[in-house]
């Protein structure tokens, strides 16, 4: 980026504007049945037809990607990539003078930044790492945990102890493990900051050691996150064939929550299979909207060249894509793999508390909008990004935090809301035509959407053996009209919050005492075969 451009002259006010606009753009689209059903009914029906003929295109791609996404996930499983790593010849791989000078593999650094989860749990995923169809001694790993934890929680400050315990003999002197100080001026609570100490750690050991950071692949992924054997080396592989490989980062397109999914309520679940489907379609059909989120790798010479992740943000993913798609000049994208990874979803004891976690964890994924304004920001000051880019990504964000944040509600609710406020729009012939037509196009819609339940079908761990195939069939089915309950709430309103929120002007921090991920008992050490 240029230095003391305009932009950085109207920071502040550019910053505002953009913390506002999404949330102004929202409140908008939601209120416009109002006070545009009684001053132009007209517009409000057509702009519906408008709006299914849209969701039709949607649930068709959706479907398009979902069954595509199944095939090639069930054609690469099958593979060995490690073996078709070492099959590639140098010679022919693209940009050469980018790989590794001794080896074609190149190095894993894992950053695990731990606060929440138990240490049943990361080590559950620290053993995924170790079970990786990858070479041993190619895998490096750096764990950090939090000193405002460690004061409070003499076991948690052990983990270090633990960590070389469990695990020394495996790693040696690759195992890195550090303590996130709690006094660092400017820094927001959450996993950015402590991910960062972590892996600025570790890259200053590393540099000492004399290992060149540009031989280095850096992941970091979250405390309950297990990865599938094959993960690494199937990513490497898309690393070694890719063109400007380093301009580029790597997530699967199978993100499952399957570590305790028939342990949580169904709505969890239901909102637990609707996430995972869809990145599976997205990675098929719209993998150049594509953006840092969770789990994904990248050059960790890049990744100190970008200077980590903001650590004045509590949000640390989604935000992250701008730091390199600034510095790459818009040339940043994503490539895509299909080894899978097991998340864990929100559980608690109390059925009814866990849905209010996890109404708190969307609110937090919510806060993803404040990518607006450090977007806006990137784009306006970059001279070097395209203008058609820039048109292009700025259509991408406002679908993606505006546009499908409200599409539901407006689907379900607009019409009726119309027709109660302006009676007299009854006698119109384009209120009679609008409401078949809009009814034609969802029914297309939701028929449309039956591959995808065959896909979730396919995707669903198997079922535990005290289930009845009974009582499967009948949570099967039963999810389908819950589904709608759920995109209208879970779907709807904790992003409603959260954008409505930055509008306002509050700022936002995770709370100290987030909740703490838990996981039931039987599913603490996961088997290689449920993979």
């Amino acid at each position: 980026m240029q230095k003391d451009s305009w932009v950085d002259r109207f920071d502040s006010v550019l910053q505002r504007f953009f913390e506002i606009l999404p949330g102004f753009l929202i409140w908008i689209l939601l209120l416009a049945p109002i006070w545009m059903g009684l001053a132009f009914p007209y517009i409000v029906f057509n702009a519906m037809i408008i709006l299914a003929l849209f969701w039709v295109y949607r649930a068709t791609i959706f479907s398009i990607g979902s069954i595509v996404g199944l095939i090639k996930y069930n054609k690469q499983k099958k593979i060995d990539w490690l073996q078709e790593c070492l099959k590639l010849e140098r010679e022919k791989l693209p940009d050469p003078e980018t790989l590794p000078k001794d080896s074609l593999l190149p190095n894993h650094l894992i950053v695990i930044a731990n606060y929440g989860e138990d240490y049943d749990v990361l080590t559950r995923t620290i053993n995924g790492i170790i079970n990786q169809n990858y070479p041993k001694e190619k895998l490096f790993l750096s764990v950090s945990i939090e000193a405002r934890k460690a004061k409070k929680d003499p076991d948690y400050a052990k983990r270090g102890e633990y960590l070389k315990r469990d695990f020394g003999d495996f790693f040696g002197d690759r195992l890195m493990f550090f303590v996130h100080p709690d006094d660092i001026p400017g820094e927001a609570i959450g996993a950015a900051s402590n991910r960062t100490w972590g892996t600025k750690k570790a890259v200053e050991i590393l540099e000492q050691k004399g290992y060149d950071l540009n031989e280095f692949l850096v992941s970091a992924p979250d405390g309950d996150i297990l990865i599938s054997p094959n993960y690494l080396a199937d990513l490497t592989h898309k690393w070694l064939i890719a063109k400007d490989r380093n301009k580029k980062f790597y997530q699967t397109a199978m993100y499952t929550f399957n570590n305790n999914y028939w342990d949580i309520p169904i709505m969890i679940r239901i909102l637990s299979i609707s996430l995972t489907i869809p990145v599976l379609a997205s990675s098929v059909v719209e993998k150049r909207k594509r953006e840092t989120h969770s789990l994904f790798t990248m050059n960790l010479g890049v990744m100190k060249a970008v200077n980590y992740w903001d650590t004045s943000l509590g949000i640390d993913d989604t935000p992250f894509y701008w730091r390199p798609f600034d510095y790459f000049n818009g040339e940043w994208w994503c490539e895509v793999f299909f080894s899978p990874l097991h998340a864990d979803g929100v559980y608690n004891d109390n059925y009814f508390k866990n849905h209010i976690d996890q109404y708190k964890q969307y609110v937090r994924w919510g806060w993803g909008v404040v990518t607006i304004p450090i977007a806006f920001k990137v784009m306006l000051k970059n001279k070097k990004i395209s203008i058609w880019k820039k048109i292009y990504k700025t259509y991408i964000l406002l679908e993606k935090f505006v546009l499908f944040k409200v599409v539901a509600f407006l689907l379900s609710f607009t019409i009726p809301i119309v027709l109660l406020i302006n009676p007299k729009v009854n006698e119109l012939v384009i209120s009679v035509s609008a409401r078949e037509m809009v009814s034609i196009f969802m029914t297309l819609a939701v028929l449309f959407l039956v591959p995808s339940s065959i896909v979730k079908l396919y995707l669903l761990p198997e079922r535990p053996k005290n289930m009845s195939f009974l009582k499967f069939a009948f949570l099967f089915f039963i999810e389908i009209p819950l589904s709608y309950v759920v995109y209208l709430s879970y779907g709807f309103l904790p992003f409603i919050d959260a954008t409505t929120r930055m509008m306002l002007g509050q700022k936002h921090a995770k709370a100290i005492t987030w909740s703490e991920k838990k996981i039931a008992e039987q599913n603490k050490l996961a088997k290689s075969e449920q993979i």
